[in-house]
């Protein structure tokens, strides 16, 4: 018998701490010069591109199809997903979204269709 081993994206260990600090300033609305990290007057979420896979290995931008982002209101049982289909784009705007408590995870997807595991949740209130 056989077994393949399947080669899945995942989030390196840096980009989590940046969602997060993304959201704080973006939710807060202000501006962090001193962490690197700056929020505009839009809410929005930002995240870095993964470099590696779960198996260690190499991701190349190249090989990036696409990034999922999952939310739902903290109080609702199922999550929704914004399909983000340009792998260079690396923020998406809150602005459209309804007042609420809210948890986002991301997902990485690459060229061959294999999506990676969640993102940790990040909570954002978006007052």
């Amino acid at each position: 018998m056989t077994t393949s081993k399947t080669r899945q994206p995942h989030f390196s260990s840096f980009l989590l701490p940046v969602i997060a600090a993304s959201f704080l300033l973006a939710a807060c609305q202000e501006d962090s010069r001193e962490s690197g990290y700056s929020a505009t007057e839009a809410r929005e979420l930002r995240w870095t591109a993964p470099l590696t896979r779960e198996d260690g290995s190499s991701l190349k931008p190249g090989e990036i199809a696409e990034f999922r982002v999952y939310y739902r209101l903290r109080h609702q049982e199922d999550f929704k997903v914004i399909r983000i289909d340009n792998p260079s784009t690396t923020r998406l705007s809150l602005e459209q979204m309804a007042q609420g408590a809210y948890e986002f995870a991301i997902t990485t997807v690459d060229i061959e269709g294999l999506e990676s595991r969640r993102s940790t949740p990040v909570a954002v209130d978006l007052i």
